[in-house]
């Protein structure tokens, strides 16, 4: 069927595969494709050369790309830049790659983005990628409308590769360097230029959301007050396991940043109490998400957020091991924005299953008795679990925590990509399906019916088989492929 509809709709520009879809089939569909813009390989199956051929022959206007890196061990460099040259110059604006292990083995793919779109590009992902030797330093500089860079947990990203990139790409919106080498030498390139010594107010007046988590750089005043002065429409910072000597210290920081919305200081400050949650709160009026891992609060926090943070939707906690199972529920019977809150995580709260079973009831009866749009979602399994005897000699050499590492950081990147869309696309007016957002569905199907209707004339007996695949042009079952 994915053949039939690639051959008779010609004129769809959008295509997200599936793992339903063979090679053969994926190579048949594109072949037909000619006016692809959109193309979304992430759910395929293990791609070649072939597929990539097959693009740079066929397609020659793509504006986004999605790449499953997992899925490409069999694909070469050669392939995946002859793709991008073919490409008409300064066309592709979007390129995501999520588990690049082996096609940035030289620098051909970047150069290629580089010097063919650096004009055009506007969000680079290269998530859980290898890019010692990819050119990001050399050709990342040449992507000046960049509005998006996400780095996260990708090795290879150091001070000398971003410094560069910070030097010429200034309309950046979001930055994420999540567990990358970078130092204090990139938080200061923030706020101050190579050829300067002196911060420069609004350096950044686009960034709205910076993700720091991890990296080596101690939280200092010297380096994130110019920040924040750099930085003066940020709303999104996290921060996670960063070191920082006291909260008194980063009061002051947050008094110039106070339009911040989502903070992420877990793991940052152990002796943060409940003196200091009130000052945040009070201090921080629009706060929507909060992570304050590993702190000591207590239950008169919990009380404090649910009748000050107005705007709250999301709150982890997780190992505040002094809040109780009663100051859980009183947080959830007082907090004022009953409408919006989606998500609370106690994992590590010292909390048994009967707590944790019971804070999930009254979640739950909270959504249904004030009509909440979905349900709250609250995280706290198997908190005394002793997980590493769990399946004790089943496991080889660690292999098994290797991939599950490898599988919740690829679900983490996935999410930021969801996020990033609603915050970003409508802002910078660019492509509609710019990220793994819920939309993405609709706007395909939405893309799709006017060419589908003259199919389904003539195959009505499969209508009820087909009816499911048309946004993804790739079935719902493995008969739909042939």
């Amino acid at each position: 069927m994915v053949r039939k509809v690639s051959k008779r709709c010609k004129s769809a520009d959008e295509f997200r595969s599936s793992a339903l879809i063979q090679p053969g089939t994926l190579i048949y569909a594109i072949r037909h494709l000619r006016n692809l813009t959109w193309m979304d390989l992430k759910d395929s199956q293990d791609l070649t050369d072939s597929v990539f051929d097959a693009l740079s022959c066929t397609v020659h206007s793509l504006s986004f790309i999605r790449l499953p890196g997992s899925k490409m061990k069999n694909v070469s460099t050669r392939a995946v830049t002859s793709m991008i040259l073919a490409q008409n110059k300064n066309t592709l604006s979007q390129f995501k790659v999520i588990h690049g292990t082996n096609i940035f083995e030289d620098d051909s793919i970047l150069k290629a983005i580089g010097e063919r779109h650096g004009c055009s590009m506007q969000r680079l992902t290269l998530a859980i990628c290898d890019l010692e030797h990819s050119g990001l330093q050399e050709y990342g500089p040449l992507c000046t409308e960049l509005i998006s860079l996400n780095l996260e947990y990708t090795s290879g990203v150091t001070d000398d590769v971003l410094l560069p990139i910070l030097e010429t790409c200034r309309q950046l919106v979001k930055l994420d360097l999540t567990e990358t080498d970078c130092t204090q030498a990139t938080i200061l390139a923030l706020s101050t230029s190579l050829d300067s010594t002196n911060p420069q107010q609004g350096r950044f007046s686009s960034l709205k959301r910076l993700i720091l988590n991890n990296i080596d750089s101690p939280f200092t005043t010297n380096l994130f007050l110019p920040m924040a002065d750099a930085c003066p429409d940020l709303e999104e910072l996290h921060m996670n396991s960063i070191l920082a000597d006291s909260f008194q210290d980063f009061s002051q920081f947050i008094a110039k940043t106070k339009q911040l919305k989502d903070l992420d200081i877990g793991n940052v400050f152990p002796e943060f109490s409940d003196s200091n949650l009130s000052s945040l709160v009070d201090t921080l009026p629009s706060l929507r998400w909060l992570s304050i891992a590993n702190t000591q609060i207590t239950d008169v926090s919990l009380v404090y957020l649910a009748e000050n943070a107005h705007n709250l939707c999301d709150l982890c906690i997780l190992g505040c091991d002094q809040v109780t199972k009663t100051g859980l529920l009183d947080f959830l019977d007082k907090i004022t924005n009953k409408a919006g809150f989606r998500r609370l995580d106690i994992t590590y709260c010292r909390l048994d299953d009967g707590a944790v079973a019971e804070i999930r009831e009254r979640a739950k009866s909270m959504s249904v008795d004030d009509a909440v749009n979905g349900a709250i979602e609250v995280e706290g399994d198997d908190q005394f679990a002793d997980s590493l005897t769990e399946d004790e000699g089943e496991r080889e050499d660690g292999e098994d925590d290797i991939v599950g590492d490898d599988e919740d950081i690829e679900a983490a990147v996935e999410t930021t990509e969801m996020e990033e869309a609603s915050e970003l696309v409508s802002e910078e007016n660019v492509f509609d399906s710019s990220d793994n957002s819920e939309d993405d569905d609709d706007d395909l199907q939405g893309g799709y019916n006017s060419d589908f209707a003259e199919v389904l004339a003539h195959e009505e007996e499969e209508m009820s088989d087909f009816s499911d695949t048309l946004s993804y042009m790739g079935g719902d079952d493995g008969d739909d492929d042939e």
